[in-house]
């Protein structure tokens, strides 16, 4: 017996101080190590045990090099926890910023997660203060409006952060096209020209008011033209103000995909407002529906489990004021000039694009239920339409994703 534990002793101490001093320090030798480590101490626990219980000769006091092992191996899984440790903090990162005039937060896991959280709101940073701003007088949205009336080539940005627009310009032009063409398609009711009369209105500002019929009218002309992108660059109707807001914070969704997917993070939440990217191959999210009726932003009133996907919900308790008794909110007809009346308080739309979830779920609120059906088949979205009357309708397949959570509401 004493033949037995006294070459697993000394195995064991070879073993150890060897894999401590050679192994690299990669992720996954952390991990392997931290295993290795419990295990040897384990075992030569068990040697202790074995030595005074099973008639081996007890250490001798003067002896240290039992003592040795017994360090080396504590050691061993101290430094293994704190190596653990790091590497769990670097393949974790959680944070949350306002930013596009809303609140945005990333929750990320990978490896170098905490560098892809940085690119990722570097990325939303970028798109809001040089590209789609109209507040922002260096960002390109703004240089067009200037020059509404007039063709212009905007001088744009290169970004350092991966997946953020390579070419500046075509980006633009590649959303003015897109946002034109689902301005035709939806009758109107999306409409990226809509700046000057959300100005009237005042939406979020001290400046809240009910303009005149004739101001709403003078707002409105030019509106229903389309933005022109030629050979001499991008122009606008003189008269009109362009506002990407009902899509910036999908298209900042869109653009932080490719930062991930540069990344090869593993799985990630980012949360842009009312637009949220879930990514991931093959994980499983789960999504709460804000409850439209509660003033608590962080109440929800029905869930979503969905594949990675983008998620964008439009609804009348966002922005609004309230004059005589009656509420006005920030989404507005572009036909009337007026608060859609569609009978509606929110809609959530789902696809895997987020310029087309952020823009499909502003349509639907405007069109209501029956007329976006057509709108949400043609772009394989599905969507959850809430009624004034807090009854809930589900399109397609979402309803076998859909859970009602809250008493009150009513599924149709």
């Amino acid at each position: 017996m004493y033949f037995f534990v006294h070459r697993a002793k000394k195995t064991i101490f070879v073993s150890i101080k060897k894999y401590f001093y050679i192994s690299a320090p990669s992720e996954m030798t952390f991990f392997k190590f931290l295993k290795f480590a419990e295990k040897q101490c384990k075992i030569y626990m068990l040697w202790v045990f074995l030595s005074f219980r099973c008639g081996g000769r007890p250490m001798k006091k003067s002896s240290k090099k039992p003592v040795a092992v017994l360090l080396c191996a504590v050691a061993a899984v101290l430094v293994g926890l704190v190596a653990y440790d790091g590497v769990k903090q670097s393949r974790e990162f959680s944070s949350s910023s306002a930013m596009m005039n809303t609140a945005v937060s990333a929750d990320i896991e990978g490896k170098d997660a905490k560098m892809a959280g940085k690119e990722v709101f570097a990325c939303i940073s970028e798109l809001e203060n040089k590209l789609l701003s109209r507040h922002i007088g260096t960002s390109a949205v703004s240089e067009i409006n200037d020059a509404a009336g007039q063709s212009v080539r905007v001088t744009l940005f290169s970004s350092s952060a991966g997946g953020v627009i390579n070419d500046p310009e075509k980006k633009l032009e590649d959303i003015l096209e897109r946002c034109e063409e689902l301005r035709k398609i939806s009758g109107g009711a999306f409409n990226p020209l809509l700046g000057g009369l959300s100005d009237l209105w005042g939406f979020g500002t001290e400046n809240e008011r009910v303009p005149e019929k004739v101001e709403i009218s003078a707002a409105l002309n030019g509106t229903d033209s389309a933005v022109e992108i030629n050979e001499n660059g991008i122009k606008i109707p003189s008269g009109t103000v362009l506002d990407l807001g009902s899509v910036g914070k999908g298209i900042a969704c869109d653009e932080v995909r490719g930062v991930l997917e540069k990344a090869k993070i593993k799985r990630a939440v980012v949360s842009v407002g009312g637009s949220i990217l879930l990514y991931g191959d093959g994980e499983k999210f789960t999504v709460g529906i804000r409850d439209p009726f509660s003033e608590s932003s962080a109440e929800s009133f029905a869930g979503l489990t969905l594949p990675a996907c983008c998620v964008s919900t439009s609804g009348s308790y966002e922005r609004y004021f309230e004059r005589g008794g009656v509420r006005y909110h920030h989404i507005l007809d572009p036909k009337t000039g007026y608060p859609a009346e569609s009978g509606l308080v929110s809609v959530t739309v789902v696809c895997d694009d987020g310029f087309l979830s952020d823009a499909l779920s502003t349509a639907c609120f405007v069109l209501g239920y029956e007329k976006s059906l057509p709108l949400l088949e043609k772009y394989g979205a599905r969507a959850v339409f809430v009624f004034n009357d807090k009854s809930v309708r589900v399109t397609g397949s979402l309803a076998d994703s859909f859970e009602l959570e809250k008493d009150g509401f009513k599924l149709l």
